[in-house]
């Protein structure tokens, strides 16, 4: 039997879906992959013992993905080999009881690091643009699907409405190597920021809105 697939299975399997809430756990799933040798995700989990970080990071980005501002888009491949998620313009900030359930886990996770990593969050979350923009919080690749051109795709939606709506994008990378991805797809890097410990940068980047196709 071929094991080809036809052109109209193909497209459905690179298709980029808008999903919901119901998806949740398969859009962390992805980012738990994804998101394994980030030097930010590295820094955060560095005082956890080896055996339990694969937990660790599902923990984490169920939590980032489950409490998402109102507004947010969650977007993956029909393959589910990638996703993405964005905050919308003006995202709230996260309700006081989420607010400590966060603070909680940050303490489970980071022990007497936790107010450093706080901190650093915080940091990080205050050099937001304060003009209207769509926040790419988290994009991923599963890494044996990486270099296939599955993560442009996945962008490709949100930023032709941003074109549409003439609004800008924004992200912070703290992978060096993810910098010509996202200038290729018209973001520019504004500035830096880095971790209170001075252990960690993270570029910022910003894509202003170009025209509508």
């Amino acid at each position: 039997m071929s094991t080809q697939r036809r052109p109209s299975e193909l497209a459905r399997l690179e298709e980029v879906r808008r999903v919901g809430s119901e998806r949740t756990a398969q859009v962390a799933g992805v980012l738990v992959e994804a998101f394994a040798t980030d030097p930010l995700q590295a820094w955060l989990l560095e005082g956890v013992a080896v055996d339990k970080r694969a937990a660790w990071r599902t923990a984490w980005w169920s939590f980032m993905v489950g409490h998402a501002p109102p507004g947010t888009e969650l977007h993956v491949t029909g393959d589910g080999s990638g996703a993405a998620c964005w905050h919308p313009p003006g995202a709230a900030q996260l309700p006081a009881e989420a607010a400590e359930d966060f603070r909680r886990m940050v303490g489970e996770l980071a022990g007497e690091r936790a107010p450093v990593v706080l901190a650093s969050l915080a940091r990080i979350a205050r050099r937001a643009p304060p003009e209207p923009h769509w926040h790419l919080a988290a994009i991923g690749v599963v890494p044996d699907r990486q270099g296939e051109g599955i993560g442009a795709r996945l962008l490709a939606p949100m930023l032709a409405r941003c074109d549409r709506l003439g609004l800008p994008a924004y992200l912070e990378s703290s992978n060096s190597r993810n910098l010509t991805f996202y200038e290729r797809l018209g973001f520019a890097a504004t500035g830096q920021v880095r971790t209170v410990d001075e252990r960690v940068a993270l570029t910022l980047m910003w894509r202003p809105p170009g025209p509508a196709g």
